[in-house]
């Protein structure tokens, strides 16, 4: 009887690493175990790591200052007529010159800031049309 045992044991201690290339038990029959042949699977590669944004290419002058211009020009065309007149382009100019806040800009006083602004506007208005349009501007502030 003992040898009955021994010998029993022995044969379930050899199904044992069978056993545990199986499959679980209870999970439904794959194909392969269907018709005895296994197909080979696709391989998937990794998506390929996502490329970063290339950098924004900077913009020339003349396209900031088109930008500008396109931005600001209607803010301070106070009666919308598509053109600025003197004292539209002189509140333009000087909230400018402010902004740019350089030491000589800072020590000019008001009747200084005018007339500056005044020779600004000559300067500007290329066609003596006594307004100065978005082109002429956009010319102006290139300088």
């Amino acid at each position: 009887m003992l040898r009955i045992l021994t010998a029993s044991s022995l044969i379930a201690l050899a199904a044992i690493p069978a056993m545990a290339q199986q499959s679980d038990p209870m999970a439904p029959p794959s194909p392969a175990d269907a018709t005895g042949t296994v197909e080979a699977q696709p391989v998937t590669e990794p998506a390929p790591a996502p490329e970063p944004a290339p950098a924004a290419t900077p913009q020339t002058r003349e396209q900031q200052v088109a930008q500008l211009v396109d931005a600001e020009f209607p803010a301070y065309d106070a009666d919308k007529s598509g053109d600025l007149e003197e004292p539209e382009f002189t509140k333009w100019l000087l909230a400018l010159h402010a902004a740019g806040g350089d030491a000589k800009s800072k020590a000019m006083d008001q009747t200084a800031k005018l007339k500056w602004a005044k020779d600004g506007f000559a300067a500007a208005d290329t066609d003596k049309s006594k307004k100065i349009s978005k082109a002429e501007m956009s010319k102006f502030l290139l300088g």
